[in-house]
């Protein structure tokens, strides 16, 4: 029995150093289990953060677009009363001017006495009273529908007038005068 004791305890030893190894290599394990579920818990957690930082930044993003595209429709909408505003002043403006010149024109042909010359101012100064008649009673709608309508029937007379009047502006405002 002495001899069995002898190769069992030296059997125990050889088998212990292994079992220790194994154990260790198993802690090892164990430990790199560990660490690779821990790093990928925090991998996840980082991840989560970067996507709920992407989503705040969109939304705010989202946010400003919106926001810019409101002040630009309501500065659009606040530029088109504005003109809308000056061009129906100008109208006015051009109405009153148009009833001032007939009442003058009136006023300048009587003191000449001559009574051609008057009832020619008269049918020129009602000419300008219809015109300033019209200007007051008709949006810029229906003056330009009226425009195209006699552009389209008299296409000649109103290329013709186009380039009278572009001749009297040239004139008044010294345009091709050369120094």
């Amino acid at each position: 029995m002495s001899t069995q004791d002898t190769s069992n305890g030296a059997g125990d030893q050889a088998t212990n150093p292994i079992n220790k190894a194994a154990e260790n290599l198993q802690q090892t394990a164990n430990k790199a289990k560990e660490s690779i579920q821990q790093t990928a818990s925090q991998v996840t957690d980082e991840a989560q953060r970067v996507a709920d930082n992407l989503q705040q930044t969109a939304g705010k993003a989202k946010e400003t677009v919106a926001q810019v595209s409101t002040d630009a429709t309501r500065s659009a909408a606040e530029a088109r009363r504005a003109m809308r505003e000056s061009a129906y002043t100008v109208k006015e403006t051009a109405s009153n001017s148009l009833l001032s010149a007939a009442e003058n024109i009136r006023r300048e042909a009587l003191k000449g006495g001559n009574e051609e010359v008057v009832n020619q101012a008269h049918q020129l100064a009602r000419s300008m009273e219809k015109a300033a008649l019209y200007l007051d009673s008709h949006t810029f709608e229906q003056i330009s529908t009226d425009a195209t309508e006699v552009v389209k029937a008299n296409p000649w007379q109103s290329v013709g007038v186009v380039f009278l009047i572009g001749l009297i502006l040239g004139m008044l405002f010294g345009g091709g005068g050369r120094d």
